[in-house]
């Protein structure tokens, strides 16, 4: 054995040589020296450490000081400290430059507080056996101080050993044991900061912890020595891991009495919206902890099991009586403490799971929750007992009397009604009047119809062709001059060309503007100061430019009018209201006579505001049929009678917010995280709610996305949410509240401490007010104090937020992530609005209930160790898409993945690629991974990637570089539930086979594609969309032939590099739209195209110099006109993203 210590002893003498070696572990950028020195330090404490302990043995060996039995303690003990450090140098030894190198990095702090524990051991031997001797009364006996850094030496020991496996032991002997015990040391070692415990109490408590760790040590040390399951080792085994629990249940009857024993429980007020939804979130939650095998879940287990089965009978009860209306204020008031308390619960578990005050949690907390859930199981099982639930139902329109609407594409959007004087009067002033610029400010009411009758005249055909450009610019309270500035620019010039520097960019508008008529929008301004932002850069060139203004107050209509008036929008007449209603409630189908004298006075009470009528619609059309319904909602609207006009609006939202079902209130309310007037892309709506529970999918067949996708059915048929934008196939691409709407988000939430919205000023972000847990800020030059504020004086978050979301792009510099990684109960957070330099997974590793992460990066890295067990949704973008984003085996792990989007994401399997997948478990709940790259000629490793994801619906890969290759293809016929895929190659490489599944309905091709590539496409039997961009066809002409694409109703060419295109009536038989953007060398489109009698529109985007082109298209439509007297076709010639013609 001294032998063995001096062979280590000089090995670590050449730790340094090693690391030269093993230079890719030091391949960090910043503070290489610092860290290598460091690394150095740590090791040749462990050295010294080691000599020490060298000694002492030596000492015992030549003196015989100590029994027999000790000494062959001591001796396994030393045997398996010594064989650690062996294996520490021989991993530097081995390693080279690019290997994984992460492990060394850690191994030196376990190592140490290994080193540490036997140190201590030995001495406490030593002192007990030589009491009295000079030998034990030398100054390092003496020394009874902890060792600096021990508990964080010691934390770093016990994660190893929780990360160890522990599969080899005994049958009759549960390692869950040790993880139980090594759990609960963790837990007390992450409440050290929070100072409960300190000083001397500290040190004996810290002491006690060492010796259980090296009672765990020695345990595990037993299992690898004795290498067998011999019955006698096991029951051994056994008894000393009983013998480590009765240690751990001392220690933590020691710390409870001592110190947690006094402290008072206090309940915090949680939002009760959608409590029932909640319920069923939390019971699901404790349903999966119950089945899991973590030491930590092992150790709530008694909690959990009460949680789960109180929670489940009290949901049952209030989901009963929540199918009828009540007034029973008890009841009501146990619903309200339960949902408090079950928030409380998740609170107290998810915080003891992450080492978040975890003590206080599991000793105060918990354990009161449990004894009052208890009570209220026992108050309304005694009310149940004495038949006081017999509950009658009562009054009028309720969200419990919610029915499941019928789903349906929902096309008529927006019907416009009356306004037909308006609008000519408003088209009077645009086209006539003056040559002078001249400003028309519209002024109304909120839900008066403004933003409709400017959006009505900016499409119209007179106007599309009287003006040069147009731009339409939503202002909205709170503005960003540069933002406002940008988004006018691109829109009249088409480019997508950033520019930072403010006045700089006011001139390139304004010479942007110079010598054309323009037409611009600015919608909803509510100050004369975004006008001021924005006036200068609209230059006079006495040609009939115009800029319409919506505004709802008066004084901004006259500041900023210049020759016209404002203005002043007149309220709908009850039969235009009456019309209206009608429309959103029974779409194409006409009103039953009998109801028409009902619709009439429900029209009446709407005040003549379009916004009320089409809330009242929202509500009827769930029972549209039955005339005492309209009543109910004409008498529930006669209640708000006597409100001014200018809050009738935020009433009947009220009335309609009452009116949807519990679950879809928190639902509703989540879109106030998002800034005013957004276009909410629903896709990243959708991946919000999931995470944030708010989707309880009953129906187990049907996706988490099928049934939220209904969610927002339902909310757009209630008309309190609007489409903004729909697919080729009718469904909604984006969303958008109305500002009214939005307000009344933002104020409901309050009420309920649901949701905080900051929105401009740094003062409405005082965390010592506000209570929410859900938290999204917009940037503002004010509003970036925040991070000043949490770098230097305090915390900006508290540590309870559970969902941060960040809009706008003003203060780009923030990096957060050092303050969020403290927010350790994150389950949301997505800071993809604003640029993050560098960041890896590393930094948040401690969010390990995250569901939904989202950054916008220049460089993110993959930490091997980082591993989030909950995450659903990870949206990495990267700021340049030249950056390759590494991915990690340790992503397969991630097992609850539902989409995934890394730009220019690259997997890396290593060397030992079927033993990762061995390991990990197929990702079966992945419905979406898009940005994909993949070298071309490496088609087995995305076969075998692909393979691990079987339930893929929509995937995005680029195949990058161009080379010959037998296959360039990935394998991807076994997706048998894919429906959307994208498929870029390099543009010179030549497709000539596809490996694709029948059942795809749209697919985005990029690259050269041969005549047998277009027929495979064509035959796909599911196919709707195609859309090809950047195509080469393998000859100039692109000839069709006898190829039919059955089922396409989508066609759109992008880029396409042929000059003719033949094509007949019968290649697209059910083809209802043809983009074509930017394909300046297609000669024209087939004239055959007038012939397909399923087509409505023709869209030319970016080709107005292509003059043939053009002509074509007209041609077609004027066919058609000819020939079938219908204006079928819809033609729409854009110039760029600000200016189209529409004939």
């Amino acid at each position: 054995m001294l032998e063995y210590m001096d062979y280590l002893d000089q090995n670590l003498n050449d730790a340094p040589r090693y690391l030269v070696r093993s230079v890719a572990f030091f391949a960090e950028k910043i503070n290489i020296l610092q860290k290598t020195d460091r690394y150095l330090r740590k090791v040749k404490v462990i050295q010294n450490k080691i000599r020490f302990i060298r000694y002492l043995y030596g000492a015992e060996i030549n003196g015989n000081y100590v029994d027999r039995e000790k000494l062959e303690g001591m001796q396994a003990r030393i045997q398996f400290m010594a064989d650690n450090v062996r294996q520490f140098c021989l991993d530097l030894w081995v390693k080279e430059d690019g290997d994984d190198t992460s492990n060394i990095e850690s191994e030196p702090h376990y190592l140490l507080c290994l080193v540490m524990i036997l140190e201590m051991e030995m001495k406490k031997i030593f002192l007990s056996e030589l009491k009295a001797s000079k030998f034990t009364q030398s100054r390092t006996f003496k020394d009874k101080k902890l060792p600096k850094g021990f508990s964080y030496q010691l934390h770093c020991l016990l994660v190893y050993l929780r990360d160890k496996k522990l599969d080899n032991f005994p049958p009759i002997v549960s390692a869950r044991n040790i993880d139980v015990a090594i759990e609960f040391m963790l837990v007390f070692l992450g409440d050290i900061p929070n100072h409960v415990i300190n000083g001397n109490r500290l040190n004996e408590l810290l002491e006690k912890v060492g010796v259980l760790a090296g009672d765990i040590l020695c345990v595990i040390q037993m299992q690898l020595l004795s290498g067998s399951t011999i019955k006698d080792d096991a029951s051994k085994i056994d008894l000393g891991t009983i013998q480590i629990l009765e240690k751990i249940e001392d220690l933590k009857a020691q710390v409870e009495e001592r110190y947690y024993r006094s402290v008072i429980y206090r309940p915090s007020q949680f939002p009760t919206v959608g409590g029932l939804s909640f319920l069923d979130s939390l019971l699901r939650k404790l349903n999966e902890m119950l089945k899991s095998e973590s030491g930590l879940d092992f150790m709530l287990k008694p909690y959990i099991v009460i949680l789960e089965k109180e929670l489940s009978y009290l949901t049952s009860v209030f989901r009963n009586v929540a199918k009828v209306q009540h007034e029973h204020e008890i009841l009501k008031d146990l619903q309200r403490r339960t949902i408090n308390l079950a928030y409380e619960a998740e609170v107290s578990i998810d915080s003891i799971l992450a080492q978040c005050n975890a003590l206080w949690y599991l000793f105060c907390s918990l354990p009161a929750i449990v004894k009052e859930i208890k009570n209220i199981r026992e108050k309304v099982t005694e009310m149940r007992f004495k038949n006081l639930l017999s509950l009658k139902p009562c009054s009028v329109i309720d969200p419990s009397k919610h029915l499941p609407i019928q789903h349906s594409n929902l096309r008529y959007d927006e019907e416009i009604v009356g306004f037909e004087n308006d609008t000519k009067n408003i088209l009077r002033l645009l086209i006539r009047g003056t040559n002078e610029l001249d400003v028309i400010p519209i002024v109304g009411m909120g839900g008066q119809g403004k933003t409709t009758i400017a959006r009505k005249v900016y499409n119209n055909d007179n106007v599309i062709s009287h003006f040069d450009v147009q731009a339409w610019c939503i202002i909205s309270q709170i503005h960003n001059r540069r933002e406002l500035l940008q988004e006018i620019f691109s829109q009249v010039t088409g480019s997508k060309y950033k520019v930072d520097e403010v006045g700089e960019l006011a001139d390139l508008l304004r010479k942007s503007l110079v010598g054309k008529r323009y037409l611009i929008v600015l919608d909803d301004i509510w100050d004369g100061m975004a006008w001021d932002d924005l006036r200068l850069s609209f230059p006079d060139g006495r040609n009939g430019s115009r800029i319409v203004v919506t505004t709802r107050l008066d004084k901004v209509g006259e500041d900023v009018k210049h020759h016209s008036d404002p203005y002043f929008l007149p309220f709908l007449t009850p039969e235009e209201s009456r019309e209206l209603l009608q429309k959103k409630v029974f779409q194409n189908e006409a009103c039953p006579p009998e109801l028409d004298d009902v619709s009439l006075d429900v029209a009446r009470r709407c005040k003549g505001l379009p916004l009320v009528v089409v809330l009242a619609s929202g509500i009827i059309k769930k029972k549209k049929t039955e005339e005492f319904w309209w009543h109910e909602v004409k008498d529930a609207l006669f209640s708000y009678l006597d409100c001014e006009t200018e809050d009738y609006s935020r009433e009947t939202m009220q009335l309609s917010y009452d009116n949807l079902p519990d679950y879809l209130k928190p639902c509703f309310l989540y879109m106030g995280m998002f800034p005013e007037d957004a276009r909410i892309r629903v896709s990243k709506l959708i991946s919000l709610w999931i995470a944030e529970g708010f989707v309880q999918n009953i129906e187990s067949e049907r996706l988490m996305e099928e049934t939220a996708e209904g969610y927002l059915m339902d909310l757009i048929s209630s008309n309190v949410v609007m489409v903004s934008k729909r697919r080729y196939n009718g469904k909604v691409k984006y969303c958008q509240l109305h500002d009214v709407a939005l307000h009344f988000c933002l104020e409901r939430s309050r009420q309920e401490t649901f949701m905080l919205a900051v929105k401009e000023h740094y003062r409405d972000f005082q965390t010592s007010i506000w209570k929410e847990s859900r938290v999204s800020f917009s940037f503002s030059t004010e509003l970036s104090e925040i991070a000043l504020l949490g770098s230097r004086t305090r915390k900006p978050f508290h540590q309870h937020v559970r969902s941060l979301m960040t809009n706008g792009t003003e203060f780009l510099d923030w990096n957060p992530f050092r303050q969020v990684s403290e927010l350790r109960l994150l389950k949301v957070l997505n800071l993809s609005s604003h640029l993050v330099i560098a960041l890896s997974s590393a930094t948040l590793k401690p969010l390990i209930h995250l569901k939904y992460l989202a950054v916008f990066t220049c460089e993110f890295d993959f930490h091997p160790e980082s591993h989030f067990p909950h995450l659903e949704t990870l949206i990495v973008k990267r700021f340049s898409a030249s950056i390759i984003s590494s991915v990690l085996p340790t992503f397969w792990k991630m097992e609850k993945l539902r989409l995934v989007e890394i730009t220019n994401a690259v997997f890396h399997l290593d060397n030992d690629k079927h033993r990762i997948f061995e390991e990990s478990p197929k990702l079966v709940n992945l419905r979406t991974l898009r940005r994909v790259k993949f070298p071309i000629g490496d088609t087995d490793r995305v076969d075998m990637l692909l393979q691990r994801c079987p339930n893929l619906q929509k995937l995005d890969i680029i195949i990058s570089g161009c080379k010959n290759s037998s296959r360039i293809c990935p394998r991807l016929e076994n997706l048998t539930q894919l429906q959307i895929l994208r498929l870029s190659f390099h543009p010179y490489q030549r497709i000539s086979k596809l490996h694709l599944p029948s059942n795809i309905k749209k697919l985005v091709l990029s690259g050269t594609l041969t005549e047998s590539a277009i027929c495979f496409i064509a035959g796909l039997s599911s196919l709707e969309y195609l859309h090809l961009v950047d195509f080469y066809y393998e000859s100039e002409e692109w000839c069709l032939g006898d190829t039919t694409f059955h089922k396409l109703k989508f066609l759109k060419l992008e880029e396409l590099y042929v000059s003719k295109w033949d094509a007949s009536e019968e290649s697209f038989p059910q083809l209802e739209t043809l983009v074509i953007k930017q394909c300046e060398y297609l000669e024209e489109i087939p004239l055959s195209f007038a012939y397909i009698q399923t087509l409505k529109q023709i869209k030319l985007i970016w080709c107005n110099n292509n003059k043939s082109l053009v002509a074509s298209a007209v041609r077609i439509k004027e066919e058609v006109e000819e020939n079938e007297a219908t204006d079928r076709i819809d033609l729409i010639i854009k110039k760029h993203e600000g200016y189209l013609w529409q004939l």
